[in-house]
């Protein structure tokens, strides 16, 4: 299934951008355009009330709290547009390691990854990582990133958190992708249900 998966991300790079398919081997995945345009029609439909009540309230601090609902919207909104114009490689896995481009500019080294914490397949959008040396590997990036270290260190909760719900394609996808190269750091839960090849 992974393999399926790369001939159709590379078929999406050639008919999109042709200079993305050196990406050989592992697997990628870009924004899907598909749920961010369910995204943006969940807040657009979130937007309704506050909109309504901004005209419709005979009271000025109701007027300000749906403005700055709309405001909120507005800057997801325009989050979500720069996402669907973007048609580089969000995540990848290979040989080397994990990279997420939303997290760091680097790449995750596999022996910089202790474990990957179970993931249910049917309902999570979400794989967390816990990592080696959380404050070595999570140095470089910005704050909000490196707050993970500090709830691995102080709380034994997982560093890294690998988001598949606005990209082309799911969990299972994701860890059939570590199954190809590092089977060993799934948890017992997730390495049956990979099948590589």
């Amino acid at each position: 299934m992974v393999q399926a998966h790369r001939v159709r991300s590379a078929r999406h790079n050639v008919v999109q951008d042709p200079q993305k398919i050196s990406h050989a081997g592992g697997a990628s995945f870009v924004w899907s355009l598909a749920k961010i345009r369910i995204a943006a029609l969940i807040l657009f439909g979130a937007a309704t009330p506050a909109l309504v009540g901004f005209f419709i309230s005979p009271t000025p601090i109701v007027q300000w709290l749906c403005l700055v609902w709309l405001l909120g919207i507005a800057l997801l909104m325009h989050g979500l547009s720069r996402r669907a114009s973007d048609d580089g490689i969000v995540l990848s896995v290979d040989q080397r390691g994990i990279l997420d481009r939303r997290l760091m500019a680097r790449r995750i080294e596999w022996q910089e990854i202790d474990a990957i914490c179970p993931v249910d397949t049917d309902r999570s959008h979400t794989v967390d990582i816990r990592l080696r040396w959380p404050r070595t590997t999570l140095d470089q990036t910005c704050w909000l990133v490196r707050i993970g270290a500090h709830c691995q260190i102080g709380y034994g909760i997982p560093a890294v958190t690998f988001s598949m719900l606005l990209l082309d394609g799911d969990v299972s996808e994701l860890l059939e992708a570590v199954a190809e190269y590092r089977p060993d750091l799934l948890h017992h839960v997730n390495r049956g249900h990979t099948t590589v090849g």
